[in-house]
């Protein structure tokens, strides 16, 4: 159980450290697009898909930190239920449903990864880009979210200060 928090608070800090980077790359694609279209009266042919990849990739790495470190944003609809309630309760049955939502994610996007590796499928831009490889990426990123909230679930189970048993 301490490995499992151990492993994921340091994946949570890369996946945040990765989104950043991947961010930073965004902005800088999409400045040197500005500027080769403005000044140059040419297109890289590559900003808008590689913006949208690494969009969808930075997204989910900072919902796995956000998962994680609990910094989602929420409504405390179980908030007079807990109070009837073990505390413990409510925290448990939001880690059963993100673990089954994320698993649900996880298995489709397997599917989708597996048929675009199957069909050799390519993007429509000059890229040519195989689907499978930013789909590869998204995977991890849902697979990654699926490993924060089973160790929610495991977090939800230890007893706070303060908490009856």
């Amino acid at each position: 159980m301490e490995i499992l928090e151990k492993g994921m608070n340091l994946i949570a800090k890369i996946s945040i450290a990765v989104s950043a980077i991947l961010v930073s790359l965004i902005f800088a694609l999409i400045n040197v697009e500005i500027i080769c279209r403005y000044f140059l009266g040419i297109s890289t042919l590559i900003a808008d898909e590689y913006c949208g990849y690494f969009f969808a990739v930075a997204m989910y790495l900072g919902l796995c930190y956000s998962i994680y470190h609990n910094r989602l944003l929420k409504i405390d609809l179980p908030g007079a239920w807990a109070e009837m309630t073990s505390r413990r309760t409510p925290r448990v049955i939001v880690a059963l449903s993100a673990i089954a939502l994320n698993g649900i994610l996880l298995v489709a996007m397997y599917h989708t990864l597996w048929a675009s590796w199957l069909f050799k499928s390519r993007s429509i831009q000059a890229s040519r880009t195989l689907l499978a490889i930013p789909q590869a990426f998204v995977l991890a990123g849902i697979a990654l979210m699926f490993l924060a909230s089973v160790a929610i679930l495991f977090r939800s189970f230890k007893k706070k200060e303060g908490e009856k048993s």
